[in-house]
């Protein structure tokens, strides 16, 4: 009823997401190998990571980047006006408390081995520590010329955590802060989408229904007439894991709707139903209404 009620720029629960992490998804669940790469057209996405740290992947990892991209578009803004330095707009508060911080992704912390702070830890640990590469690839049929554009880096350059592991609620002197790669903070500040914090919050134990989320805000942003997204191209661009088999796309189309039900619970007026060739997606309002200028804008 809160989201019917008010917009999230109004509600102060306006978020962002990168156009590029919506075109090619993180893995779902944990990874066997230190590598991962996903092909959406003539983009590829490629990651890599220490093998002994490993990469990303889940509800958590998705949270942080979301989390990021919302405080670097913020910082870019105050640089773009002049109230801070390119140098400062690449640092990231995290807060002087773990659990202070898990408050801003919407999580509540809770210990022990299986709990939500150390599994955090861990994702923060190998997010900070992966690389991401972005390779466009265009062909000219009349002269035969293959053009490629890579763009690639760490999304960290320094990483400072400075919170107690034993007491996560206690206030550090210092606090913790991350200092993202310029190349990465130019990656995920371009052309960002908008999101509701809010909506997030609710559908956040599903990583296939935060990328439904992130897809579909994003594809009905420009959507103009009725549309059937086939179900191979949804398991290429979201189905992350899932085989190239007759099982594999069974399994794929079960768990997506059972995504696409959570994410239709907190936005109702997605226009969105499974059809034998795939999703009939229809024109409705965006989640966060775009600002129309001379150039398209989010509003912050």
């Amino acid at each position: 009823m809160a989201i019917q009620e008010s917009s999230a720029k109004d509600a102060n629960e306006l978020g962002f997401v990168a156009r590029l992490l919506i075109q090619a998804t993180i893995p779902h669940s944990k990874p066997k190998s230190n590598e991962w790469s996903r092909k959406n057209g003539n983009l590829t996405v490629h990651m890599m990571a220490p093998s002994s740290v490993g990469l990303p992947y889940g509800c958590y990892a998705r949270l942080l980047l979301v989390w990021l991209t919302t405080q670097a578009i913020r910082n870019k803004s105050r640089m773009d006006k002049g109230v801070i330095t390119q140098q400062e707009a690449y640092r990231i508060e995290l807060g002087h408390s773990q659990r202070g911080f898990m408050a801003e992704l919407g999580l509540i912390g809770t210990g022990g081995k299986e709990g939500s702070i150390g599994r955090l830890r861990e994702q923060m640990n190998r997010l900070f520590k992966t690389t991401i590469s972005a390779i466009i690839t265009e062909y000219s049929e009349e002269g035969g010329y293959v053009t490629q554009n890579d763009a690639g880096a760490r999304v960290t350059d320094f990483c400072h955590i400075w919170w107690s592991t034993n007491q996560p609620e206690q206030n550090s002197l210092w606090g913790a802060w991350v200092e993202l790669s310029p190349k990465f903070f130019q990656l995920i500040t371009d052309k960002p989408v908008p999101l509701d914090m809010r909506v997030l919050r609710l559908i956040k134990r599903s990583p296939i229904a935060l990328d439904i989320y992130c897809w579909a805000t994003y594809r009905v942003s420009y959507l103009k007439k009725a549309t059937v997204i086939p179900w191979g191209s949804l398991m290429e661009q979201i189905g992350t894991g899932y085989p190239n088999t007759r099982q594999g796309s069974r399994d794929f189309r079960k768990r997506f709707l059972d995504g696409l039900q959570k994410v239709q619970f907190a936005w109702p007026e997605l226009n969105a139903s499974p059809s034998e060739r795939g999703l009939l997606l229809k024109p409705c309002s965006p989640q966060v209404p775009r600002l129309m200028k001379r150039k398209v804008e989010y509003e912050i």
